[in-house]
């Protein structure tokens, strides 16, 4: 599941990355001059990557469960773009943030230590 969340992030940060590479290329056109950029292909790999652990994740959680995890991506995401791309994070943001980790704590915790249990 670790693997699932990780590479929705990855996959956006480098399609940000793909979308930056091609944007003084006059020739590309919108989204298809996207797909010249290595970055992007990347991404598109990282989404494959996501969709085959999903599926492998679903196998042994419970969908609750595995769709609160996989909500840690609206924080990761973010905190990815502050990091890797120097995007700026408000404190409004930063707040949300905070609350969205919050709530799967809040929903996967509990369900966490349940599962441990058997």
């Amino acid at each position: 599941m670790v693997f699932a969340v990780l590479f929705v992030p990855g996959a956006e940060i480098l399609l940000k990355r793909g979308a930056m590479a091609t944007a003084a290329n006059p020739e590309a056109v919108a989204a298809v001059g996207v797909l010249a950029s290595g970055w992007t292909w990347l991404a598109i790999v990282c989404y494959i990557g996501n969709f085959v652990c999903w599926l492998h994740a679903l196998r042994y959680l419970p969908l609750y469960l595995a769709f609160s995890l996989l909500s840690s991506t609206h924080a990761l995401v973010p905190l990815g773009s502050w990091w890797v791309l120097g995007e700026k994070i408000s404190m409004c943001r930063g707040a949300g943030i905070v609350i969205v980790l919050l709530g799967i704590v809040v929903i996967a915790g509990p369900a966490m230590k349940a599962e441990e249990r058997l």
